[in-house]
């Protein structure tokens, strides 16, 4: 690693935060306008997180090491194979928002300009596409319309479908600023679940699940029958306001109404729209909530929708503002990684296609569009794909319905991974295996949520043979025959020539155009500055204004006010008989950890990002839990109800977890994280219980909404095991947690657990056990036999076993591995009652029991004077609402006099 300090950007959400990296630390970046220098807990861990404990180092075909010449030989001549035996269509891409905006730009190039095909797609179908289809419906063009700034400038912020407090940590602690500076800044939440950032909220919308349409629909009427439209706005700067009008007045979309289905009370309803109505300026913050949905596309533009009627758009403090997941899921949309798209913002209309076949000189250029994400494996599955390359991503853990991903990379003929890890979930199932450059080791471009461009910048060695993945995309395309095409010899220059291209639209209305960029020198390219596009925009308003109002890259030059669907199972007020029975009967809405990044390949390993949620866990509200029969901390199995035609093993649609309780959620909803994966806890894979239902105008699944029972079912053990699992241990359930400085198991089996059975068992392996029984259960200290050099039993590991889920401080035990046993340290430490704690603070370690503990021994006047002491909340801010609520509760506790 570099001993000089060198300015990047942060390789998790799409907020684009620049960093400083050198040998010994990673910091915030103070002059990036995204984050002003400071880190939310995931960044703050990047230093620890490159640590990775199994690294691809070189090149694998059939699970043996080979040269980088035989695996890009292995490619091209499978790839010309099959394309002479079934034709370009039997290729498939599924790319990812963790490459850098080269690497996506030459695999684009590739597939759908030289080898013909157009399958091509990748994850951010799975986190923004429906975003991107509203956008493009509405305004003609993918573009945010909003920036990061206008949430410090703005009346109302509006917040739905997005955890903005865990998911964009420092954009959040940018509106929590925003509410200091100006208190009279309303924010409103709108979530099925009450997370941590709807507890901060002016106000909280709990509305039912997928009803996001009907109360945009409502709030539209509303803002026609209280005369509150924008009409000069309307007219100049929009098209289709009758059509849209008619339905907007022809349903009954009432308050009343819309409350029966939306399931949030009146007053509470009528209270947003008036706040909207009123406020003179308003940003909508969408995210994955309202995205990942059967009809996301018409959820985003009947936001959009209410910013047109209402002229909170294109000035400073408005917008519809789609915030996205990944740090590059933007660059991936603007050379074209998604299959509908061709590239540079353009489609598969005759005039693209003759550009972008002109500028590449392509020889065998895609006249359609190709597979989305789920038809792309579809196709797998049924042979008409015959080679898949999948590049930084792990789709057998995070896409829907994984039984039958897993099913299509089973029966692929060739299936090609390129990763930084053989232990993904996806990488068991390559035929060949690349290993490629990880963040810190690669160099390029990638463009945050406001369209910004940052450079990433290498600081360390690229280990073994690790390659970027433009480069080895590069050279199978020049063993493919197209060398001239292909022939860059530098990220520099594939940015060049994709800032060319983008030169094809300065003859129509499209706002991406970043031509002027393809004279950058080497080194004005390495010396690049953070700049959003379009670059000559004025008070960083994205469209142009005429006679006072924006220009829309539309064909009109105008916005279209779309008539969005509303989601059939909500369509009326009677429709909420869709409540669930029986009582074990729940909607399983999915989303992120705070402290973890999608299949845990890059944050499991990370000991502090393991202690917020240290195993799987399913959430559910205390008393639907009574009611169905749900113990807390015990597991239980949650099974798809949805239907799906195509799967072979019903057993497969189901999944183990912990319960957890969470007052937040209403009474039919559980939710759990996504994240659960590979070594980790891949029996426990959410997307197992998630079955395929796509929006169908963007393809992207929905992922919130998936009806489950969650039963409850008999263990006949629960153990812990702490160092390693004894081989003869065959559990049912098993997950992972780094915990310094060794690793947890927790498992548990449907066998009843024989201590006497198993230690006859371990004992023939000639390791030494000590047994130890206890109320509880029992007990089995692994040893190393004393040496001459050291006299003493050293505990080697750490096994118990016990009928009911086990309660134990996992942190005191795992510091005696590798020490010389001291029994009675050993037995107070089982023996004693187990403290549940929770962690508040993971960038200072703080826990809810240490909070309680300072304010009932120290003189705190202050919640200020509280995180000074701990520091709690004074970094990322993530953990605020929590520190906040405690606070509050013991404030509560504090007796009083009345005189």
């Amino acid at each position: 690693m570099t001993d000089q300090n060198v300015k990047s950007t942060c390789p998790y959400c799409g907020v684009g935060c620049g960093v400083i990296a050198n040998a010994s630390k990673i910091v915030g970046d103070p002059s990036h306008p995204a984050n002003q220098g400071a880190l939310c807990v995931k960044g703050s861990s990047l230093i620890t997180s490159l640590k990775q404990p199994q690294r691809l180092l070189y090149p694998k075909i059939a699970g043996k090491t080979v040269e980088w010449e035989q695996a890009t030989t292995e490619i091209a001549e499978t790839i010309k194979r099959v394309c002479d035996e079934s034709g370009p269509s039997a290729i498939g891409m599924y790319l990812s928002g963790q490459l850098l905006t080269e690497d996506y730009y030459v695999a684009n190039k590739l597939m759908k300009g030289f080898i013909g095909s157009s399958h091509v797609d990748t994850n951010s179908r799975l986190c923004m596409s429906s975003a991107v289809a509203a956008h493009i419906r509405a305004f003609g063009e993918d573009v945010v319309a909003a920036n990061y700034s206008d949430l410090e400038n703005t009346d109302l912020i509006v917040l739905i479908g997005s955890n903005l407090a865990w998911t964009h940590p420092i954009v959040y602690k940018r509106v929590q600023q925003a509410k200091k500076q100006n208190p009279d800044l309303k924010i409103v939440v709108i979530d099925p679940r009450q997370t941590v950032t709807a507890e901060q909220a002016d106000l909280y919308l709990a509305l039912a699940n997928d009803s996001d349409v009907y109360l945009y629909k409502g709030l539209m009427r509303y803002l026609i029958d209280n005369d509150a439209l924008d009409n000069q706005f309307i007219v100049r700067a929009t098209q289709g306001f009758d059509e849209l009008h008619h339905e907007l007045t022809s349903e009954d979309y009432s308050i009343e109404n819309v409350s029966l289905v939306t399931s949030i009370d009146q007053k509470l309803l009528e209270q947003f729209y008036q706040w909207f109505k009123d406020a003179p300026r308003a940003v909508t913050v969408f995210c994955q909530g309202v995205n990942q949905s059967e009809n996301g596309t018409d959820k985003a533009n009947s936001i959009i929708n209410s910013h047109l009627l209402t002229g909170k758009i294109a000035k400073l403090g408005c917008g519809p503002f789609s915030i996205t997941g990944q740090p590059n899921a933007m660059g991936g949309r603007e050379v074209g990684g998604l299959a509908n798209q061709l590239a540079v913002h353009r489609g598969f209309d005759e005039q693209s296609i003759t550009e972008v076949k002109q500028f590449w000189q392509a020889p065998n250029i895609s006249m359609n569009v190709g597979h989305k994400a789920v038809e792309l494996f579809d196709a797998v599955e049924k042979g008409e794909i015959r080679v898949l390359w999948i590049m930084a991503t792990n789709p057998a853990i995070s896409m829907p319905d994984t039984d039958q991903i897993r099913r299509a990379l089973e029966n692929c003929e060739c299936v090609i991974v390129s990763d930084i890890t053989p232990d993904t979930d996806t990488a068991r199932y390559a035929d060949i295996l690349l290993p490629a450059a990880a963040w810190g080791e690669k160099s390029g471009m990638v463009t945050n949520s406001e369209r910004v461009i940052s450079r990433q910048r290498s600081f360390l060695p690229m280990p073994g043979e690790t390659k970027a993945d433009w480069k080895m995309i590069c050279e199978v395309a020049q063993k493919l025959g197209f060398k001239e095409a292909f022939d860059f010899l530098s990220v520099a220059d594939v940015f060049r020539e994709h800032a060319a291209l983008s030169g094809i639209n300065s003859s129509n209305n499209k706002l991406f155009d970043i031509s002027h960029l393809a004279m950058l020198s080497d080194d004005e390219y390495d010396t690049w500055q953070p700049k959003q596009w379009p670059m000559n925009a004025t008070n960083q308003q994205i469209f142009d204004q005429q006679n006072g109002y924006p220009v829309f890259p539309s064909a009109s030059g105008k916005a279209q006010l779309v008539i969005p669907k509303t989601n059939h199972s909500r369509a009326t007020p009677c429709s909420k008989a869709v409540d669930l029975k029986p009582e074990n009967t729940f909607w399983l809405n999915t989303g992120r950890n705070r402290d973890q990044w999608h299949t845990m390949t890059r944050t499991g390993h990370v000991a502090a990002l393991m202690q917020s949620e240290v195993e799987p866990c399913i959430y559910i509200h205390p008393e639907s839990a009574k009611q169905a029969g749900l113990v807390e901390g015990k597991l239980v199995l949650i099974k798809s109800l949805q239907v799906n035609q195509r799967r072979v093993d019903e057993k497969r649609t189901r999944h183990l977890a912990k319960v957890s309780f969470d007052s937040g959620l209403s009474k039919q909803q559980a939710f759990m994280s996504m994240h659960w994966a590979g070594a980790y806890g891949s029996g426990s894979a959410v997307n197992q219980s998630v079955l395929v239902k796509n929006d169908p105008i963007s393809g992207q699944p929905a992922f919130k909404s998936s009806q489950v029972t969650i039963e409850p079912i008999d263990m006949g053990f629960y153990g812990t095991s702490i160092g390693h699992v004894p081989e003869s241990i065959a559990p049912n359930y098993i997950s992972y947690q780094t915990l310094q400085p060794v690793g947890v198991w927790r498992y548990a089996g449907q066998m009843k657990m024989d201590k006497h059975s198993l230690l006859g068992e371990l004992s023939q392996t000639g390791e030494q056990y000590l047994l130890i029984e206890q109320v509880w259960g029992f007990a089995l200290v692994q040893l190393k036999p004393a040496t001459k050099i050291n006299s003493e039993l050293v505990c080697e590991a750490l096994h118990f076993f016990s009928e009911q889920p086990l309660g134990l401080d996992l942190s005191s035990l795992a510091e005696l591995i590798s020490k010389p046993l001291n029994i009675e340290s050993f037995l107070n430490k089982i023996g004693c009652k187990n403290v549940k704690q929770q962690l508040v603070c993971t960038c200072f370690q703080v826990t809810d029991v240490m909070i309680k503990h300072a304010l009932d021994t120290h003189q705190i006047t202050s919640l200020s004077a509280l995180t000074q002491q701990l520091k709690c909340g004074t970094n990322c801010g993530t953990c605020l609402p929590q520190v906040e609520r405690l606070w509050a509760d013991h404030q509560q506790l504090i007796p009083t006099i009345t005189l």
